[in-house]
């Protein structure tokens, strides 16, 4: 392993699990409140991007693609309890 792919890791692990943090709050808590949906719905697009990009460019390389992938999974749990906090409010509160 060269040294630029061990700098490379180190990285994209940081920024991997950056997101981690959130979306386990969100499923502990079952809910994303407070959770802005531009900030959700830009991040999904730039990760999108940012994949398009280097599989263009690099193709398949590891240490970034586990950044990415691991992102869109936090991107997905929170976006889950998003959905669902929005249906919970729609349903009528019983007395």
């Amino acid at each position: 392993m060269m040294i630029s792919d061990f700098i490379g890791w180190i990285g994209s692990a940081a920024f991997a699990v950056c997101g981690l943090p959130q979306a386990w709050n969100c499923f502990k808590s079952k809910t994303a409140k407070g959770i802005s949906p531009a900030f959700i719905v830009l991040w999904f697009v730039g990760e999108v991007c940012y994949i398009a990009g280097v599989l263009m460019k690099f193709g398949w390389v590891n240490w970034m693609m586990f950044n990415y992938i691991t992102n869109i999974i936090s991107i997905a749990v929170i976006s889950w309890y998003m959905v669902r906090d929005r249906k919970m409010q729609r349903l009528p509160r019983s007395p």
